[in-house]
């Protein structure tokens, strides 16, 4: 549909704008819920860019990991036509799943490094995937990839300048069908982080969400891979390898570590959430003793410090 856009007098894939909007749109969101969830937004951000760029590196392998006979035999255009190879291979053609198990292993060795323990961000970071997602798959729309079946109007819409995909031939936008499934999904993950038994639920509810979507989905794809097309029960080897998680974690939901049996939240869940209010009360104290010399500067103050069994706080009263 609009597979280029004009910036700044130049023209850019629209693939790729909006997959870069959606990346900054999904950082946007995690940051604005840290301060509810008392983590720190410097490490939130570590977590995310590292996990991006793992992410968009899992996704392209994945995408050239069947093309890999053919890319061994037309190797030497790497050095012989760059440009050639680069439009074959690496200009475009990503796959969600390489793209989700490679951010989440990339987070998870960034937390490791950081010392930091990566399920205590799930509440702000997993909420931001099917936002980034949705943006994205608006990009195969414009783009005209990851088309769906042919379809009479007006179920169907005619391409007239896809780059990667059939023109005048109307085809299933399968790909906004996912772009709005993924919002409701992105709008559910938001009501469900304050209220999941343990960070570690949000990962379990993302994919128990977003697998029979695309489970379904695939019946409606145009292509897949090995030119196999039109509703078939051979669908991607993506789709299969995800569908047991749903199912896996809805079976571990009631006998998770984070929650008891009856369904309330255990022992470890309250002590987390106990952890991280400590920790958030200590940052407030730490602002509150480097603010004071600044405090002090006045004509004069009044320090008056109360003591609450939950919380404690202080509150300052200026006067000339």
């Amino acid at each position: 549909m609009l597979p280029y856009l004009s910036l700044f007098g130049r023209l850019m894939p629209t693939y790729g704008v909006l997959g870069m909007a959606g990346l900054g749109f999904g950082l946007l969101a995690a940051l604005l819920r840290c301060k509810r969830f008392g983590l720190s937004r410097d490490d939130c951000a570590y977590l995310y860019i590292l996990g991006a760029v793992g992410a968009l590196v899992g996704a392209k392998l994945l995408y050239l990991l069947p093309l890999l006979p053919r890319l061994a035999v037309e190797l030497p255009l790497l050095w012989e036509e760059p440009g050639e190879f680069y439009a074959r291979y690496l200009s475009g053609g990503m796959v969600f799943y390489g793209g989700f198990f490679g951010g989440v292993a990339a987070a998870w060795g960034a937390a490791k490094y950081l010392r930091l323990r990566l399920s205590d961000f799930f509440p702000v970071l997993v909420p931001a995937l099917p936002l980034v997602h949705a943006v994205g798959r608006v990009g195969c729309f414009c783009a005209g990839c990851c088309y769906g079946r042919a379809a009479p109007p007006p179920w169907g819409i005619a391409f007239t300048h896809a780059i990667a995909g059939p023109n005048g031939v109307p085809l299933l936008p399968v790909q906004l069908w996912e772009a709005g499934a993924e919002l409701v999904i992105f709008a559910f993950l938001l009501w469900y982080a304050g209220r999941a038994a343990g960070p570690g639920q949000m990962l379990r509810a993302y994919v128990f969400c977003y697998a029979p979507v695309r489970f379904v989905l695939e019946w409606f794809r145009g292509i897949r891979p090995g030119g196999c097309t039109g509703p078939s029960p051979r669908l991607s080897g993506s789709a299969w390898l995800f569908w047991p998680w749903p199912w896996r974690g809805l079976w571990r939901g009631g006998s998770s570590k984070n929650t008891s049996v009856k369904g309330y939240p255990s022992k470890r869940a309250t002590e987390t959430r106990a952890i991280q209010r400590i920790h958030k009360n200590h940052r407030k104290e730490e602002t509150a003793r480097a603010d004071a010399p600044k405090r002090a500067a006045g004509s004069g103050c009044l320090n008056f410090r109360f003591h609450d069994s939950r919380r404690t706080f202080r509150q300052d009263l200026f006067y000339i």
